[in-house]
């Protein structure tokens, strides 16, 4: 078994980099996350930042239903 190095993925610029991570959807976000991690970025603050964010996700969908519901019940 061979071990991935430095020059199996040599560093371009990639475009979701650059974008917030509310603009990418999941897969997107999962992908740019152990691309960094491949690249030499920490593997635990990223995965801390992707759970959060996607929890952050999670809790505005379910605020947002909540929300509607209980205007509909008025």
């Amino acid at each position: 078994m061979s071990e991935a190095r430095d020059t199996d993925h040599p560093r371009t610029h990639v475009p979701e980099d650059d974008m917030p991570f509310a603009e990418l959807d999941n897969r997107a976000r999962a992908e740019a996350a152990l691309r960094r991690i491949r690249d030499g970025s920490d593997p635990t603050r990223e995965a801390f930042d992707l759970a959060n964010t996607m929890n952050d996700e999670a809790v505005g969908r379910l605020g947002a239903r909540v929300r509607g519901w209980f205007r509909r019940s008025r």
